[in-house]
């Protein structure tokens, strides 16, 4: 761990270059360091029509009630 927080700046960035690195605890596996993996993002081109709509109550109604009177 000592050696880790000495050179988390160079680590870090071989992180960001795609390698992975195991940190050892007294010689054993303590936690394996990787490149985050993006995550996918959903594509919701038309999210507004296809959104439930409330029934009897307006939406700026709803948002008024929820409000409880704050601004």
């Amino acid at each position: 761990m000592r050696e880790l927080k000495a050179h988390w700046s160079r680590i870090e960035k071989q992180v960001r270059d795609g390698e992975t690195f195991e940190v050892l605890n007294h010689g054993r596996p303590a936690a394996l360091i990787v490149p985050p993996q993006p995550r996918p993002v959903a594509a919701w081109d038309d999210h507004l029509a296809t959104a439930v709509q409330p029934r009897g109550v307006p939406s700026e109604q709803l948002v008024e009630l929820d409000r409880g009177g704050r601004c």
